[in-house]
C-alpha cells in the first residue's frame, strides 16, 4: 500500500544529523548518530469513515552542523522589550579571547577566528526521555542524553541552536568554554526551520558571537567551523574549509531547505554550531551533512540572514508570527484506496479539522476530499503547502472539495500558526 502523506501534522523531529547517501540512484535517507535517539513513528488513524485502518509515518529526523561567529558585549533587550541583535562593541568578557571589531573587518586567521568565536561556543547536554519496547510490546519508559552545539548571541545569555538538538528534552545543560555548566530554558523553537533559542542567567557578561551577512558570501571563501564533535571530550574543535556553493536546496523528510554548502567538517555533536567567515562572524548556523563511503565534503548550514529573524521572533514570541495555515490534517488517498473504503474520489481527505481554524469556519468537514486549492490541482500535501505558503495569516483561499460526490468550493481564511508552547 502506498505511504500516505501528511498535511501540517507536524511531529517533533527526531535528531537528524548525517543524511546517509547510498548507492546511486537509491533515495537518500536519515542516519541518527549525534542524538542517540531512537525514529519514533507516529500512528493516524482515519475518521470514522475508515476505522481500523492506522496509518504509520516515521517521525522526521535532524541535521547537525557546526561554525562559530564573532564576539562582542551588549543586552539583548532594549527598552521596549523587543530583542534586537546588540550593537557590536569591545567585549569584556573574563573569558580570554580576541574581540570583534566592526571599524577594522580585516582577514583573520584561523587562529585568531578561534580565539574570537570559540569563547562564544557552547555544548548543550539534553535529557530526553522516551521508550523501549520488549518483543512483546511492552513499554519501558528512560532517559536519554544527547548532546550538540550552540552559540551564544549576547551578553546576557541568548543561545541559538538547532531545535533538533533540544526537541523533547525535559532538562538542558549548556557547558561555556571554561567548563562552567548553566541550566537552560527553552524561549521557543522552531522545527520548520531547525531552530530553536535557549536562555541561561550568568551574574557575569558572557562572550557572544557576532552573526553576520550571509547575503555578502561568495562562493569559494574561506569559512571555519566551531562546534563540539561527538561531544563535550572534543569540545571546541575548528575546522576550515570553503564556501562550496550557496542557496542549495535540500529537502528532508518533506521539508525543503536553502543552505549553504561548505566542505569544512562536520560531525555528530555539531548540531547548532557556528560556521564563521574570515573576518569572525558567524554567517551559518550548520545543520546537516551528507556521507556515505563515497561522498565527503558535503555539509550544509543554514545561513545567518535566514537565521535572524526567527531567531528575533523566538526571543520575542516563543514562535515565528504570521505563519499561515489551514487548520487540517489531510491523508492522501489513491483511487484503490478510495474504491476499498468507499470514499468519494481520491485526493487528499481531511481526517481532521482543528477547532476554531479556518478550515472549521469554512465549513470543511471530516470525510471531504480537497482536489483544488485556488484553483489548483493538488494531489500531494506539498503542492497544498506551497499555495498556502504564498499567503500570509489573515489572507483567504479557496478550497475545492468532494463532499459525498458533490463539488464544492470554500473560502478559507488563513489563521496563525501558533505552536502549543506559544498559546
Amino acid at each position: 500500500m502506498q505511504e500516505f502523506n501528511h498535511f501540517e501534522f507536524h511531529s517533533d523531529p527526531e535528531n537528524r544529523d548525517i543524511i546517509t547517501a547510498p548507492a546511486p540512484d537509491s533515495p537518500v535517507h536519515i542516519e541518527t548518530k549525534a542524538k542517540k535517539k531512537k525514529n519514533r513513528t507516529w500512528l493516524i488513524a482515519f475518521a470514522s469513515a475508515m476505522a481500523g485502518a492506522i496509518i504509520a509515518s516515521a517521525a522526521m529526523p535532524l541535521v547537525s552542523g557546526l561554525i562559530s561567529g564573532n564576539v562582542r558585549e551588549g543586552h539583548a533587550l532594549t527598552q521596549g522589550g523587543s530583542f534586537r541583535f546588540p550593537e557590536t562593541t569591545a567585549s569584556t568578557s573574563t573569558v580570554t579571547q580576541i574581540t570583534y571589531n566592526p571599524e577594522n573587518r580585516t582577514e583573520l586567521t584561523t587562529v585568531d577566528i578561534g580565539k574570537m568565536v570559540g569563547p562564544a561556543v557552547v555544548g548543550i547536554s539534553s535529557v530526553v526521555e522516551t521508550q523501549s519496547y520488549s518483543f512483546f510490546g511492552q513499554a519501558t519508559p528512560f532517559e536519554s542524553e544527547s548532546s550538540g552545539s550552540g552559540i551564544l548571541i549576547s551578553a546576557d545569555g541568548y543561545i541559538v541552536t538547532n531545535n533538533h538538538v533540544i526537541e523533547g528534552a525535559k532538562k538542558i545543560k549548556i557547558i561555556l568554554n571554561n567548563s562552567k555548566e548553566f541550566d537552560a530554558t527553552l524561549v521557543g523553537a522552531d522545527s520548520k526551520t531547525d531552530l530553536a533559542v535557549l536562555k541561561i542567567e550568568s551574574t557575569d557578561s558572557l562572550p557572544y558571537a557576532v552573526l553576520g551577512d550571509s547575503a555578502a558570501l561568495e562562493a569559494g571563501e574561506r569559512c571555519v567551523a566551531i562546534g563540539n564533535p561527538l561531544g563535550q571530550e572534543l569540545a571546541g574543535s575548528l575546522t576550515q574549509g570553503i564556501i562550496s556553493a550557496l542557496n542549495r536546496t535540500l529537502t528532508v523528510d518533506n521539508v525543503t531547505y536553502t543552505l549553504i554548502q561548505t566542505d569544512a567538517a562536520i560531525n555528530p555533536g555539531n548540531s547548532g554550531g557556528a560556521l564563521v567567515n574570515v573576518y569572525g562572524e558567524v554567517i551559518g548556523i550548520n545543520t546537516v551533512k551528507i556521507g556515505s563511503s563515497e561522498v565527503e565534503g558535503l555539509g550544509f548550514a543554514i545561513p545567518s540572514n535566514n537565521a535572524k529573524p526567527v531567531i528575533e521572533d523566538l526571543i520575542n514570541f516563543g514562535y515565528v508570527k504570521g505563519r499561515p495555515q489551514i487548520g487540517v490534517t489531510l491523508i492522501y488517498v489513491t483511487e484503490q484506496e478510495a474504491r476499498y473504503y468507499n470514499i468519494p474520489a481520491s485526493g487528499l481527505f481531511v481526517s481532521d479539522v482543528s477547532a476554531g481554524s479556518g478550515a472549521a469556519a469554512a465549513g470543511v468537514q471530516k470525510g471531504d476530499v480537497i482536489l483544488k486549492c485556488n484553483g489548483e490541482d493538488v494531489k500531494s500535501s506539498e503542492e497544498i503547502n506551497a499555495i498556502r505558503d504564498r499567503f500570509k495569516a489573515g489572507d483567504s483561499i479557496t478550497l475545492t472539495v468532494n463532499r459525498d460526490g458533490e463539488i464544492l468550493t470554500l473560502t478559507v481564511t488563513l489563521t496563525e500558526e501558533k505552536p502549543t508552547l506559544a498559546q
